[in-house]
């Protein structure tokens, strides 16, 4: 039997993951004090949270609400990544920018779930590339005005290119009169 405190922690787990568009199963071994509140602090700065669970107490709560990783994802500390799409996003970008300074890495991906798409670990791992809302939007204001130019470049260089040709025909006559 599960004892009470058990259960209002998993409880507890599962509020806080109930309704997130994002989370992201990370393994924390072997991290020191300093490295988890510089990640802390990096994750938090870009409005997602870090949540060091008791692994056992978090697939009870995961389970509870319709989420399941790989029952391999869950050796050793592990750690839930929570935010937004956006914020989680973000915060996967940062941590990468934190592990890049740093010798060793220490965090790994095991899985996530990212509006309402189960990853895996490798595809998890990937989150740090995806581009960010505003970078989309970029891109795509990119792509829609990139068409445009090139179509008003087009039909303006009708008219000019038939105005070259009269005007090479004028310069043509003109020489031979």
């Amino acid at each position: 039997m599960v004892s009470t405190i058990n259960q209002w922690l998993a409880q507890g787990y599962q509020k806080q993951f109930e309704g997130q568009e994002g989370l992201v199963l990370l393994n924390l071994e072997g991290l020191t004090v300093e490295e988890a509140q510089d990640l802390r602090n990096s994750i938090r700065a870009a409005g997602a949270e870090l949540r060091v669970t008791k692994n056992r107490l978090a697939k009870v709560a995961l389970k509870e609400i319709g989420i399941e990783f790989d029952a391999n994802a869950w050796g050793g500390m592990c750690g839930l990544l929570v935010g937004s799409t956006e914020a989680t996003i973000v915060a996967a970008k940062a941590m990468e920018e934190l592990w890049k300074k740093k010798p060793e890495r220490k965090i790994h991906y095991r899985g996530a779930m990212l509006d309402g798409s189960l990853l895996t670990a490798e595809e998890a791992a990937r989150i740090p590339e995806m581009p960010d809302k505003n970078t989309l939007r970029a891109m795509m204001c990119g792509a829609l005005l990139g068409s445009a130019r090139q179509l008003a470049t087009l039909l303006r260089e009708v008219p000019a290119s038939t105005a070259r040709v009269l005007q090479a025909r004028a310069d043509q006559e003109e020489s031979a009169a």
